[in-house]
């Protein structure tokens, strides 16, 4: 599990997206028990490392893998594309 940031396009049509992921480094003991029993650190407030950057310099990450998508994005006619409000 990880973290990541991309930007949606604003056009209509098929996208192919790609988004890279990184998440928290922890400790040494945070690592081997995500090594054997899964899970691992978690940022408390996620939207901090979006708004400011005051104490993002101190955040230590890994990469943690790239997510591709596939995105359809449509701006007006929702009904005629089956898409209901």
């Amino acid at each position: 599990l990880g973290y990541g940031f991309c930007h949606i396009p604003s056009t209509p049509g098929c996208h192919s997206l790609t988004c890279v992921t990184w998440r928290p480094r922890g400790t040494w003991r945070e690592r081997l028990s995500r090594r054997f029993l899964g899970g691992g650190p978690q940022l408390l407030t996620p939207e901090a490392t979006t708004t400011g950057g005051a104490d993002r310099f101190r955040l230590q990450t890994e990469t943690a893998g790239t997510v591709y998508l596939e995105l359809g994005v449509i701006l007006r006619h929702f009904g005629r594309y089956g898409v209901e409000w």
